[in-house]
C-alpha cells in the first residue's frame, strides 16, 4: 500500500527530514535503517536494517529525523539543495524519489530513463523510438522506390532528367547511410557507389553538351562558338559511349539481388542504427568536418591564390561536403520534425555559388583533354581558353565563406 506523497527538500548539509507521522508509523526513531537505491525509479528506498548487513552501512535519523543521504547518490540523481523529494511509505519502507522524478509523458514513476533533463519511462520510450525508426523507414523506403525507378528509366535514355534524378537519390541514400555509421565497404554502399560513378560518366556529359553547345549559340564571335561546337561534339561521342556501358552495366548492379540486399539492411539493421544514433552528435561531426575543408581552402587561397589549382579543388571539397549537410538537414527536417529548413538553404546557397565555378573549371578540363582533338585552330582554342580562365578568376573573388 501507497500512502500520499510528503514533499521535503533537501538541506544544505545534503539531508532529508523524514516526516514525524511516517518515523511513529514504521518505528523508525532510534532504528538503524539502510538505503537501497534504484535507477529505474530514480528513488531511495529507507528500510530497517538488519542482524545480517554490515552495521557500517547503518544509518540513523538525527534528534530532528533528518536522514543523511549519500553523496553518492545525491550525485547520481542530482539531488542538490532545496530539490523538492516524495516521501512515500511503501510496503513498510521509505521511498524517496524526486518529485520531477515520472515520465514527462505518462507519469509513471517505474523504469524511468533521464534524457535531456527529463525522465522517459521505459514503454514511453520504446514508443518513441518505434515512432522515430518507423519515419525513418518510410524516408528510405520512399527514396529507395525513386532512385530504382529513375535507374530503370535511366538506361532508355528517353529523358536526360532521369540520369539525373537517379543520381541525385543515390547520392541521399549513400548520405544517409553514411550518416548512420554504415561503413563504407558494405555491400549496400559500395552497390551504391558503383552505380553512382556509373551514373556520373553518363550526367557529366549530359551537362558538357548542353552546357558547349549553349554558350556556342550564346558566343558573338563566331570563331570562339565554332571551337564550342567542336568541343560539343567531342563530348557527345564520349557521352554516347558511356551511354552504351551504362545500358549493359547498370542493370546488373541495381537489380533483383540489390533489392533484397536493401530489405535485408531495412529488417535487420535500420531499427538499431536509428536507436543509437546521437542526431547532435552526428551533426556536429559533420559540420566541424565542413569548418575544416573551408580552413582548408582559406589556406589554399592565401598561400596560391583563390583560382590556384589547390584552391579550386579544396572549393570543390567544401561543395562536395555543403551538399553533403543540405541533404542531411533536409531529410533530419522530415523525420525529427525541427526546424532544419534554414540550415538545408544555407548549404544550397553555397552548392549554387560553387557549383558555378565547377562548372566553368569542368568546361576547361574538357577543352585542355580534347585540345589536340578538336577540329579548329589553335588560337582560337587558346582564344576561349583564356576567357573561360578570366570568367573563373573573376568569380573565384567573389567567394563568400564566411560560416
Amino acid at each position: 500500500m501507497v500512502s500520499k506523497a510528503r514533499l521535503r527538500q533537501v538541506d544544505s548539509m545534503g539531508r532529508i527530514v523524514i516526516p514525524k507521522d511516517v518515523r511513529d508509523q514504521l518505528q523508525l526513531n532510534d532504528h538503524p535503517l539502510t538505503l537501497q537505491h534504484f535507477m529505474d525509479r530514480q528513488a531511495v528506498v529507507v528500510t530497517k536494517a538488519t542482524t545480517k548487513e554490515p552495521k557500517e552501512e547503518h544509518k540513523l535519523l538525527d534528534e530532528q529525523g533528518r536522514l543523511l543521504i549519500p553523496a553518492d547518490i545525491r550525485h547520481e540523481y542530482e539531488w542538490e539543495k532545496g530539490e523538492q523529494i516524495e516521501v512515500d511509505v511503501e510496503e513498510g519502507s521509505i521511498l524517496l524519489q524526486g518529485l520531477l522524478s515520472k515520465c514527462a509523458i505518462c507519469e509513471s514513476k517505474y523504469s524511468l530513463v533521464k534524457i535531456k533533463g527529463m525522465f522517459l519511462c521505459d514503454d514511453c520510450l520504446a514508443a518513441g523510438n518505434q515512432a522515430i525508426a518507423a519515419r525513418w523507414q518510410r524516408v528510405f523506403d520512399q527514396l529507395f522506390k525513386e532512385y530504382t525507378d529513375y535507374c530503370e528509366k535511366s538506361v532508355t535514355f528517353t529523358d536526360i532528367e532521369d540520369v539525373h534524378q537517379a543520381r541525385v537519390k543515390g547520392r541521399r541514400l549513400q548520405t544517409l547511410l553514411v550518416f548512420l555509421g554504415v561503413s563504407q565497404d558494405h555491400k549496400l554502399l559500395e552497390k551504391l557507389q558503383d552505380a553512382h560513378k556509373r551514373l556520373g560518366n553518363v550526367r557529366e556529359r549530359d551537362v558538357l553538351v548542353y552546357a558547349f553547345e549553349k554558350r556556342a549559340r550564346k558566343e558573338e564571335n563566331s570563331d570562339h562558338a565554332n571551337v564550342y561546337w567542336k568541343v560539343r561534339e567531342l563530348v557527345d561521342e564520349k557521352r554516347q559511349k558511356e551511354q552504351n556501358k551504362l545500358e549493359n552495366n547498370l542493370p546488373k548492379i541495381i537489380n533483383a539481388k540489390f533489392v533484397e540486399r536493401w530489405e535485408t539492411f531495412t529488417a535487420r539493421e535500420l531499427q538499431k542504427r536509428v536507436l543509437s544514433l546521437d542526431v547532435q552528435e552526428r551533426v556536429t561531426q559533420y559540420e566541424n568536418h565542413f569548418a575544416e575543408k573551408v580552413e582548408k581552402y582559406k589556406v589554399a587561397v592565401d598561400e596560391e591564390g583563390d583560382s590556384s589549382k589547390s584552391a579550386l579543388k579544396a572549393l570543390h571539397d567544401v561543395r562536395i561536403t555543403s551538399k553533403e549537410l543540405r541533404y542531411i538537414y533536409q531529410y533530419l527536417g522530415m523525420i525529427y520534425g525541427r526546424n532544419y529548413a534554414d540550415y538545408a538553404k544555407q548549404y544550397k546557397e553555397y552548392q549554387r555559388q560553387f557549383g558555378d565555378i565547377n562548372d566553368i573549371r569542368d568546361w576547361l578540363s574538357e577543352i585542355k583533354n580534347y585540345r589536340k582533338k578538336i577540329d579548329a585552330p589553335a588560337e582560337h582554342v587558346q582564344a576561349v581558353r583564356y576567357k573561360l580562365t578570366e570568367d573563373l578568376q573573376e568569380r573565384a573573388k567573389k567567394i563568400d565563406m564566411e560560416i
